[in-house]
């Protein structure tokens, strides 16, 4: 979750408590230090820290007290990690470990050299209060036995650390480079970024070459890189070729992670065109789309990839507004699709439209500028990422145009992504068109749109399993249940209401608190809410109670997180079913107490709008 900050404002204070890290995703932040010899207000500089640095993560570690004052310089956005999920990926995640440790080293060191050069050069020597190493401990009782941040931190490891950066990318020998200069050509563009560690196959990628770079040409290359990156440990592997007459390099994309099915989410369709021996301008361009090609392993990678992207992509501007004119038409568009990928991507993570509209310029102008005729693939990949952006806006504004324009597109794309040739896109599609025709039935309600939209999403889990994609198959099935939930209220059905609470249940197999905190809670709500539907209909109080205990887990991951809107719907709904439930036992009591017929209560009288109101504030809070 982003939270933004204004010029000289208080991020945190030293002696605060400490309950969350954050990554700077935009602006600087300086580090300041209370002593007696600080140059203003008795306060010196530690560090000013920029894009892509951690702040507040030794307090998480070992539960002391905030050490520093963080202060906001210019704008800034930081994006907030709570401590259980960060603790939770160092255990998974040695790269992200030795991030933070290498952090801590240099902020500790700055703070040694000013205990013994303090920077007022007139006041005397004074030794600097050294950061807080332990819980409890002061500097002062560091000694033989205490318990150091570095005991820790590698206290979380069962095995030694790896020599990892955050981020490991693979190259495969290009196709028709025959002295390999272009593909190390590629590494050395990619290898002087810091974060990024880059490691050349002397081998293609074994997959048979066709002159069309058929669907079963892009899946079997897919799949043989998804395995050499499993076996690397590896986060993305660039791969494909130099053209016959060596002018050109066509370049795409293979991470490990899961179904990136979001704006900028790379596709199996998408390719970047480079000129052979290209200048850094355009290395700059191959590192922002290399990055934004990833897709993040755990939540602790995303937060630091994430700030990564756009200075990647302000460095690479100047290759998006000048495309190399010795690339046809065709290869200057991949260059422009890919930019667009990237600016919708930060979109995607900022939770800001205005990125995402000005990515769906990009890829309008690129329909405008290619044939569908001559390169149906490469049109209808655009017309993915567009109508991807389009769907999103139309939620944000529910607009049912909107929202109908994207379900129609994405039906029609069905027929080039098809099953057959595109089992995991064309499952993809159907699960966009089951949310768009949700979220249509939740404006218009229709509902044959809303048994169109559970079709859809059964559908798109015959090829997403809990095996093979266990995220992707996980938020289908929680999308399935909120539109289940609905159709069996308004059917009064409690079967169909038990199918939609088993479908969360089954969600929360891989949703779980600690890896995905914001998705399990989303789920637990949804839970919630079938269950309240479901007691309401049958009068049991035990699905009540199962209610008030679902929303009650997912009440306290928003107000961890400090999602306010999210916490506010899903206090009401608590209280909705707490209040039913005391209801409920309270006409029990004065049933067997007189020993007569339960008398209706004016709730029932308005029960039809107040189902209304309740089936709204769960779409509103709907979260996939």
């Amino acid at each position: 979750m982003d939270k933004n900050y204004t010029d000289g404002e208080i991020i945190f204070r030293e002696g605060d408590a400490s309950s969350s890290a954050f990554v700077i995703v935009s602006g600087q932040v300086e580090l300041l230090k209370n002593t007696s010899s600080g140059p203003v207000n008795g306060m010196v500089c530690l560090a000013i820290l920029s894009a892509g640095e951690i702040i507040g993560e030794m307090g998480i570690v070992d539960r002391s007290a905030r050490s520093a004052t963080a202060r906001a310089v210019g704008s800034v956005t930081l994006d907030v990690i709570e401590r259980e999920g960060f603790l939770a990926s160092l255990k998974e995640q040695p790269d992200v470990a030795l991030t933070v440790i290498g952090n801590l080293a240099e902020r500790l060191r700055n703070s040694n050299e000013m205990a013994v050069r303090p920077k007022v050069s007139n006041a005397a020597p004074t030794k600097l209060a050294t950061l807080s190493t332990g819980s409890n401990h002061s500097s002062s009782h560091s000694s033989a036995g205490a318990l150091t941040l570095w005991d820790a931190i590698l206290s979380l490891f069962t095995k030694p650390l790896d020599k990892r950066r955050l981020l490991e990318f693979r190259v495969a020998r290009l196709v028709g480079d025959e002295d390999g200069s272009q593909t190390n050509l590629l590494v050395r563009a990619l290898s002087n970024q810091p974060e990024l560690r880059v490691k050349a196959y002397e081998e293609p990628l074994p997959v048979e070459d066709t002159e069309e770079r058929s669907a079963s040409f892009l899946q079997s290359a897919l799949s043989t890189g998804r395995q050499w990156l499993a076996k690397d440990k590896a986060d993305l592997l660039i791969w494909g070729d130099v053209n016959e007459v060596g002018t050109v390099i066509h370049l795409r994309f293979a991470s490990h992670g899961g179904e990136a099915d979001h704006p900028g989410g790379f596709l199996i369709s998408d390719r970047l065109a480079l000129p052979t021996n290209f200048d850094p301008e355009f290395g700059k361009l191959l590192y922002a789309v290399a990055v934004a090609a990833v897709v993040p392993r755990t939540e602790a990678q995303r937060h630091l990839v994430k700030p990564l992207l756009l200075p990647a992509l302000e460095a690479a501007q100047q290759a998006e507004q000048e495309p190399p004119h010795e690339l046809v038409a065709r290869d200057q568009a991949t260059i422009q699709v890919c930019y667009g990928n990237v600016t919708a991507l930060i979109g995607h993570y900022m939770g800001d439209p205005n990125w995402l509209r000005k990515a769906a310029t990009a890829y309008q102008e690129v329909l405008e500028a290619i044939s569908k005729d001559a390169d149906p693939i490469a049109y209808a990949n655009v017309q993915y990422h567009l109508y991807r952006i389009r769907q999103v806006l139309g939620e944000r504004g529910s607009d049912p145009e909107i929202l109908q324009a994207a379900a129609t597109g994405f039906e029609e794309l069905l027929e080039l992504f098809s099953y057959g040739d595109f089992p995991r896109e064309w499952a993809c599609l159907q699960s966009r068109i089951g949310s768009s025709l949700y979220r249509l039935d939740a404006i218009n309600g229709e509902t044959a749109l809303l048994k169109n939209s559970i079709a859809a999403y059964q559908s798109s889990l015959h090829v997403f399993t809990k095996l093979d994609a266990p995220l992707k198959w996980s938020e289908v099935k929680n999308n399935l249940a909120q539109a289940l939930q609905v159709w069996g209220d308004l059917a009064r059905n409690t079967e169909i209401l038990e199918r939609a609470v088993a479908a969360c249940q089954e969600a929360l197999q891989v949703r779980n608190r600690l890896e995905t905190p914001m998705l399990w809670a989303a789920t637990q709500n949804n839970l919630g809410s079938a269950l309240f539907l479901l007691g309401r209909l049958t009068e049991d109080s035990e699905h009540l109670e199962g209610a008030a205990e679902s929303f009650g887990k997912a009440l306290e991951i928003y107000q961890l997180y400090g999602a306010a809107r999210l916490s506010r719907v899903t206090d009401r709904n608590m209280t909705k079913a707490e209040n039913l439930l005391r209801a409920r036992l309270a006409r029990r009591v004065a049933k067997v107490y007189w020993d007569g017929d339960e008398v209706g209560s004016n709730e029932e009288l308005s029960k039809s709008r107040r189902d209304q109101i309740f089936r709204n504030e769960i779409e509103n809070h709907a979260v996939s």
